[in-house]
């Protein structure tokens, strides 16, 4: 058996991405050594140091750091001494801050200092992980280290809290679009999708999450005659609940922004696993799904588009649930837990316990 520690460092310590790869290290029959956060500011860095520190008298035979630990990476690699360090990129910091969000300007001194202290680290790992094929390539492109030196782990879901419940049926079909609102996902283009809408008394959105500026936005559009139910927040434990309210989930993404080009958004895996039938924005990954099987597909940035394939789930509502019922078994084939662990496995070849 090896000791593998699972490094976590984040303002949320148990995101779905970090619950994900312990799960799949303990389903490998390996010891997953939990290294993480319990305070989320800035206190949360001093105390997974200090554990970190306290692992060099007993090192593991392994270091997997999840996302979003990238600042402990240089510490991690420091104390790993000649274990090998396993790097979750899960989102490349050069495709966030310059090309997603435009922190950064492409070639400025800021934007090359990032790239040479993460491409110098990544190098050193011994492997990284990313989420999907396409964001592989990209990544490895985009910091000019060969496509071999990545491995694909799926994100998957928490599988105990998301199982499959009885999608709604009956009443007017009830959208739900969910989330933190980054540009990847599409507000605006569902909100303008609801506009289009705003003919039809039997389709109803439910946006959740957001900003007091997503709020307004949501506003502007029911002003414009836009049927939405707006809450800021529901509790994760309230989550599948909310599902079984759904008629229709909007996984995306939508936005047609860079990062959206590589994504399966991690609501989706959510959705499909609780049955729910689920919407997708096209992008490379979307081959994964057959339009009108196991879920239902879209161009992205298209609102005219959205609100058609809307428009023919209200008018098709006895054929939804078997949408949703082989969008779960796609699930099961592809990103369940026994998958993601399979993955890691092959991430992990060539480590042996010490």
């Amino acid at each position: 058996m090896r000791r593998i520690a699972v490094v976590t460092c984040y303002r949320q310590p148990d995101y779905v991405r970090a619950i994900a790869l312990r799960a799949a290290v303990s389903a490998l029959g390996d010891e997953a050594v939990v290294v993480r956060n319990r305070s989320k500011g800035v206190r949360r860095y001093p105390e997974v140091l200090a554990q970190l520190w306290r692992l060099r008298r007993d090192r593991p035979d392994a270091y997997l750091v999840t996302f979003r630990a990238f600042e402990v990476l240089p510490l991690v690699l420091a104390l790993a001494g000649r274990r090998p360090v396993v790097y979750d990129e899960f989102i490349n910091p050069v495709e966030w801050f310059v090309e997603e969000h435009a922190k950064l300007r492409a070639g400025s001194l800021p934007a090359r200092a990032l790239r040479g202290a993460f491409r110098a680290m990544m190098r050193r790992s011994a492997k990284v992980l990313a989420d999907t094929p396409s964001h592989a390539e990209h990544s490895a492109a985009l910091m000019d280290l060969p496509l071999e030196h990545y491995a694909v782990v799926p994100v998957g879901t928490d599988e105990g809290s998301f199982r499959p419940v009885e999608p709604r049926t009956d009443g007017p079909l009830r959208v739900l679009y969910y989330g933190s609102m980054l540009p990847l996902h599409g507000l605006d283009v569902l909100l303008e999708a609801m506009v289009l809408l705003a003919d039809r008394d039997d389709v109803v959105a439910s946006v959740v999450g957001g900003s007091d500026t997503d709020r307004a936005r949501v506003d502007d559009a029911v002003r414009r005659g836009a049927r939405i139910d707006y809450r800021s927040w529901v509790p994760y434990e309230e989550l599948p609940a909310l599902f079984a309210e759904t008629s229709l989930a909007i996984g995306g993404p939508l936005g047609g922004t860079v990062q959206a080009r590589y994504v399966i958004t991690g609501k989706t895996y959510q959705f499909l696993a609780s049955g729910v039938p689920t919407l997708v924005g096209a992008n490379l990954e979307s081959g994964a799904f057959e339009d009108g099987v196991d879920a239902l597909v879209v161009p992205q940035a298209d609102p005219a588009a959205l609100a058609e394939r809307v428009r023919w789930a209200a008018e098709h509502r006895d054929e939804l649930a078997a949408i949703g019922a082989r969008g779960r078994a796609l699930f099961e084939r592809r990103w369940s837990l026994p998958r993601i662990a399979d993955a890691l496995r092959a991430a992990l070849a060539g480590i042996r316990p010490h």
